[in-house]
């Protein structure tokens, strides 16, 4: 049996552990190498095998192999995918192939309860006031990293002394707004080198990985993308109308539609084509720190 975990990646691990625990599975995430998960999966004397994996940094390459694990898996094997956003590709064969259950990110209006049931899961109890303002520091409902650094600042605060007021808890949590991202794609879109690379290396001396960072930038990328587009459309589209056409904060639509004015097509364009070549050999074995230092250079270059 083949389960595939899609959706927010925060989510879909959490759901992956929990289907693990009840298929009595280590909870071990394993890396995508087709040797390994096939060890795993062969069992022994307690029964079938089975293997939790990791998709998340998975070269289009090692898909094959590990496919054709997959697709030969010993009866009564269990094997739990994690895949937040798979390829075209892969979706085809998880619907061939496998059982998918999808994760997204909750809408604006249910972000807050998901927030509060969160809290109550590490034992606290937050204000609606506390709830909502934490829930809007996630931003839109695409952002990848929010729901996994949220959960991080909830466990900070069970270390707080109660009660957990609206001004305690801005003051204790470090989470950033998602519109933090848009410092370094500003900087890159006026071309302000010296700038842009110190934004970078402030990230990664946070511990981000630079795999994620260049994640974030095409991320922020494609919205700008986005508002251009329907700016070429609708030259007076505001804020509002855009936050509800792309599912965003207001105020990363009107980030995103401030940068998209400034820009031209071609310009969007080979950002986003810089992003593409510097992820696509940061997941081929080049170095990911420089192929970000040079998407960085490349974004502000003329």
């Amino acid at each position: 049996m083949i389960l595939v975990f899609t959706g927010e990646p925060f989510l879909a691990r959490e759901a992956l552990l929990q289907e693990a625990r009840l298929q009595g599975l280590p909870l071990r995430l394993v890396p995508p190498d087709a040797a390994l998960v096939a060890q795993e999966v062969q069992g022994g004397l307690f029964g079938p095998g089975g293997a939790l994996v990791d998709l998340r940094e998975l070269a289009e390459a090692d898909w094959k192999p590990l496919r054709e694990v997959l697709e030969a898996l010993p009866k009564g094997a269990v094997v739990l995918l994690l895949d937040p956003k798979p390829s075209a590709s892969r979706g085809r064969w998880y619907a061939e192939r496998a059982q998918r259950r999808d994760h997204p990110v909750p809408g604006p209006r249910e972000l807050a309860q998901w927030v509060a049931n969160r809290a109550r899961h590490h034992g606290l109890r937050l204000s609606g006031a506390v709830a909502s303002y934490l829930a809007g520091l996630v931003g839109g409902r695409e952002n990848p990293m929010g729901l996994e650094a949220l959960d991080q600042e909830l466990r900070k605060l069970t270390l707080a002394t109660p009660p957990l007021t609206l001004e305690k808890v801005q003051a204790l949590v470090a989470l950033d707004p998602p519109l933090s991202g848009f410092e370094l794609v500003r900087a890159t879109a006026e071309g302000r080198l010296t700038q842009a690379l110190r934004l970078g290396r402030d990230l990664l001396e946070r511990g981000e990985d630079p795999l994620r960072i260049l994640a974030a930038l095409s991320w922020q990328y494609v919205q700008v993308a986005k508002a251009w587009a329907l700016l070429r459309d609708e030259p007076f589209l505001g804020e509002g109308a855009l936050a509800k056409a792309l599912g965003l904060h207001p105020l990363a639509a009107k980030q995103a539609l401030s940068l998209a004015k400034g820009m031209s097509g071609e310009a969007v364009g080979r950002a986003l084509e810089i992003l593409l070549e510097a992820e696509l050999a940061a997941k081929t074995g080049k170095d990911p720190r420089l192929a970000l230092e040079r998407a960085v250079v490349g974004l502000c270059s003329p």
